[in-house]
């Protein structure tokens, strides 16, 4: 079995392309309470994915693994982020995860939802900041869980 935690990045600063204090201490929050260990991390092209990413991981205690940057997390493929470009997309990512091994890919809101319409074919929630969800690939078979965390309704 394979598996990715597809979340979407931390809180921002509202005047760049970063995380605000508050986005890291959340990040590095759900990566503590996260309690796993990834193999290999992907993030899109936008900063504050891979500052996400970076925190997640301290707040896990885990160096940095295999990294990638994807620009298909960033809704930049040929599709420009369809609900069909976003599953054959986390497919990809979760066929460079080794056999019994976890990934952790950085996106952003709606491509983390599209994602899992694409593979669901369900439509899911709004995720907030750090949430996600959860895609475990056996034997060709592929099951999608939401990772949400505590609080109130989602944010644009």
């Amino acid at each position: 079995m394979r598996q990715l935690e597809l979340r979407r990045h931390a809180r921002r600063d509202p005047q760049a392309d970063r995380l605000s204090a508050s986005g890291r201490a959340q990040a590095e929050d759900v990566g503590r309470a996260a309690n796993a260990t990834y193999d290999v991390v992907f993030v899109s092209p936008a900063h504050r994915a891979a500052e996400t990413a970076a925190w997640f991981l301290r707040g896990a205690g885990q160096q940095l693994p295999d990294h990638e940057v994807v620009p298909g997390l960033g809704g930049q493929d040929a599709t420009g982020g369809s609900p069909e470009g976003m599953a054959a997309g986390i497919r990809a990512l979760l066929e460079r995860i080794p056999e019994g091994g976890r990934g952790l890919a950085i996106s952003h809101t709606p491509l983390v939802e599209r994602a899992a319409l694409g593979l669901t074919g369900d439509a899911v929630e709004p995720f907030r900041e750090c949430e996600g969800i959860l895609v475990s690939f056996d034997h060709d078979a592929v099951a999608v869980g939401e990772l949400r965390l505590g609080g109130g309704p989602a944010d644009a």
